[in-house]
């Protein structure tokens, strides 16, 4: 959607839309007036306008839905303006309960392309509403009013100050002042930081320097007395003769060397380790053997003849049960009479009882089979238990000899160890008797008490000079050093704080007003700290102390400046113009829309040089 930068209503109908329950239509000019008395609906023209364009009321508070008229879920606005080429347009809007219609020539829109066309809502609201900006955004009104004004050129503001600052900010980048000047303070609070405690780390240097040399005096003194008595112990120590133990603690040395190169005893297993893997393994393949039946068909066949005799059996003994007259002989296949059944129940018991005595026949050579087999499985598990039995014996009186083995030579290493302990204890005792000299027990551990305290003061004397002659920092240099670069910083500071005003000043430039001032920040002077500020004052005075009329007549200068900043032209609607005797303070550009009330008056639309009378309000 194309932008609209100036337009002027020239008509408007509303339905439903708070006072007004009936369809009222008005016509509009430049300037127009309405009049009429409290309630008559001279603001809900400013609200309808309002919604019409943005969706919100005249103030731009949410909840809009006291715009219905009482009793009603449905309202309507249309507006008939004229753009800046002079064409006519018409805008719709209607809301149902809460559903949104909004159209533009005859053509669905969102609000998103109404914003394309007359900008964002508090773009139009500041110019349509005299006293929506100042009264309703708030710090919301300066990032609106920061979001239009000029950017001023970093190489502009440089030009208006002295050689001096513009070298001091030569290479600067201060896009942003405020940020600027917060890091600058910063980094000389970082050097401020660094040089106390680079002066802290000075004065430690020169205690510990003082310090130092005190200790080291102390420790010469007492080393120089150390070494006095251990030369007295010393003299003392050596004048006895000790040749004849000298000799003899060579003698020991010399035979403790020799048996101390000797090898470890170690007992010679190898044989006996390969005989033990041997018989594991046989012992393993032994125990895994399984019998194996050496009679197995013959017992099948066996147990098969024994099931074939006894099916016979079982058949023949039914049949036997069964004959009576009439029954069909199985072997002549005729019926058998009452005076044949006999012989033939003779024939057929005869051959049961030889089928019985077959099987009985059958069954014990059966029961011999297997037990012939029990007795062959027995006689391989007991070869099979004593060959493991012979085997886990040998394993045993092999682990028996090879526990010997070990255990002599441990014995041996345990006596070897105990003649070289008994050569060392002599050594010790040698060597303690020589070192001794003639000193005593006690003289002999004073001496190598004095030894040992005189190898630490010796450390320590050391540790101490080490401190006096290191080459410590120079602190002076360093610290005149983080001085220049802080008075560097502070000068930044100054000469940002000066562009800062220059900037502000160049700036505000684009905000001079009639009767109205601005502030947007403050700078203070001494530390060149930048501080946001947003103040209105209208002759000076600040706005929270005005007048209703002197606020409308500020307000007015401030869409003014909305209108420049923007490009937008478009209509001001004052309200309560009854309380205002002139706008001479401002020169509108655009239509301007006035409500004033006239006590008891009905609603009354007047575009310039006409009258309507409007319909009564609902």
């Amino acid at each position: 959607m194309n932008a609209i930068k100036k337009f002027e209503i020239v008509g408007m109908s509303a339905s439903g839309f708070k006072c007004y329950g009936d369809t009222i239509t008005a016509e509009f000019g430049s300037p127009t007036v309405i009049t009429g008395g409290n309630g008559r609906g001279k603001s809900s023209v400013a609200d309808a306008i309002a919604f019409a364009i943005t969706g919100k009321p005249f103030f731009g508070e949410p909840g809009i839905d006291r715009l219905y008229t009482d009793g009603s879920r449905k309202l309507t606005v249309s507006l008939n303006f004229v753009d800046e080429n002079g064409k006519e347009h018409i805008l719709f809007r209607a809301r149902q309960n809460d559903r949104m219609v909004v159209t533009f020539d005859g053509r669905d829109i969102r609000q998103s392309d109404l914003t394309e066309m007359f900008g964002e809502k508090d773009v139009f609201l500041s110019i349509f509403n005299p006293l929506y900006f100042i009264e309703e955004l708030g710090d919301d009104g300066r990032k609106l009013l920061e979001r239009y004004l000029p950017s001023i050129p970093h190489e502009t503001v440089l030009s208006m100050l002295s050689k001096s600052v513009q070298e001091t900010l030569k290479g600067e980048e201060i896009v942003s002042p405020d940020v600027y000047l917060k890091k600058r303070r910063e980094e000389i609070r970082e050097l401020e930081n660094t040089s106390i405690y680079l002066s802290g780390q000075k004065d430690l240097a020169e205690t510990q320097e003082r310090e130092a040399r005190e200790t080291a005096d102390k420790l010469r003194n007492e080393t120089a007395a150390l070494e006095t008595e251990i030369r007295e112990l010393e003299t003392k120590r050596i004048t006895a003769d000790f040749a004849e133990a000298q000799e003899r603690l060579t003698e020991l040395s010399t035979r403790y060397e020799e048996m101390a190169k000797e090898s470890p005893e170690t007992a010679d297993t190898g044989e006996i380790d390969e005989n033990l893997k041997a018989l594991h393994r046989k012992l393993g393949e032994r125990g895994a053997e399984q019998y194996a039946p050496k009679y197995a068909d013959a017992i099948a066949d066996a147990t098969a003849k024994v099931k074939e005799v006894a099916l016979r059996y079982q058949r023949e003994k039914a049949a036997l049960q069964g004959f009576k007259p009439g029954t069909v002989c199985p072997t002549c296949h005729r019926a058998v009479t009452e005076k044949e059944l006999p012989a033939m129940q003779a024939e057929l018991k005869k051959s049961v009882d030889a089928l019985l005595a077959e099987g009985r026949e059958r069954k014990a050579q059966l029961d011999e089979l297997n037990a012939l087999e029990q007795k062959t499985a027995d006689t391989f598990c007991q070869f099979q238990a004593d060959d493991l039995k012979t085997m886990q014996g040998g394993i045993a009186e092999l682990e028996q000899r090879r526990a010997g083995l070990l255990g002599k030579a441990a014995r041996q290493n345990e006596q070897r160890k105990a003649e070289l302990d008994s050569l060392l204890n002599q050594i010790r005792s040698l060597s303690a008797e020589t070192e001794c000299g003639a000193l005593s027990m006690e003289e002999y551990e004073r001496l190598s008490a004095c030894k040992a305290e005189l190898e630490q003061k010796n450390t320590e004397y050391t540790a101490a000079m080490q401190t006096v002659n290191a080459k410590g920092q120079d602190f002076d240099a360093k610290l005149k050093e983080i001085e220049e670069k802080i008075q560097a910083k502070k000068a930044l500071i100054s000469a940002a704080a000066q562009y800062v005003a220059k900037r502000s000043e160049l700036l505000f430039a684009s905000l001079k007003m009639n009767r109205v001032e601005i502030s947007l920040y403050d700078v203070v002077k001494t530390t060149g700290e930048v501080k946001d500020t947003f103040r209105f004052t209208y002759n000076g005075r600040r706005y929270d102390r005005l007048s209703l009329s002197e606020k409308i007549r500020a307000g007015m200068e401030v869409s003014e400046l909305m209108k420049r900043l923007t490009g937008r032209n478009y209509p001001q609607f004052i309200d309560n113009m009854e309380s205002v005797d002139d706008l001479a303070n401002v020169r509108p550009t655009g239509q301007v829309i006035m409500a004033k009330c006239v006590h008891g008056a009905p609603l009354s639309i007047r575009p310039s040089a006409q009258t309507q009378q409007m319909p009564k309000a609902a």
